[in-house]
């Protein structure tokens, strides 16, 4: 049976999991604007097609998960947390799927390390 701890950890992960577009964000416009944030991301939705890899989401990475899951091991309701990343990540997969452009941003960190080195990166 599932308790209401559960359905608030599992509702904080699917939504805490994007705080790493604010911190993308940061990085990009030195700015700690949360309406620029999401004006900048909102602007960026119509060229995605032309950019080959947007940067390091690190709350979206598989490296992340296993941590999630591993700290799970110690603390069970983390379980429920990461439950909640996990839904959140695979909706995200299938809009970048629909998109055309699954492939945007990486799914573990030495996959980032090495993408980075990319001509064109940064983008912007």
């Amino acid at each position: 049976m599932v308790g209401a701890e559960e359905i608030v950890l599992f509702a904080i992960g699917g939504v805490l999991i994007d705080v790493d577009h604010y911190f993308l964000y940061i990085q990009r416009r030195r700015d700690f604007s949360i309406p620029g944030m999401f004006r900048y991301f909102r602007e960026l939705q119509p060229i995605q097609h032309g950019i080959p890899y947007v940067g390091l989401c690190i709350f979206h990475t598989f490296d992340f998960f296993l941590l999630l899951a591993l700290l799970a091991n110690f603390y069970p309701q983390a379980w429920a947390l990461l439950a909640g990343c996990l839904y959140h990540f695979a909706i995200d997969l299938f809009d970048l799927r629909r998109k055309g452009i699954i492939f945007i941003r990486p799914y573990f960190l030495v996959e980032h390390f090495i993408r980075r080195r990319s001509k064109g990166y940064p983008w912007y």
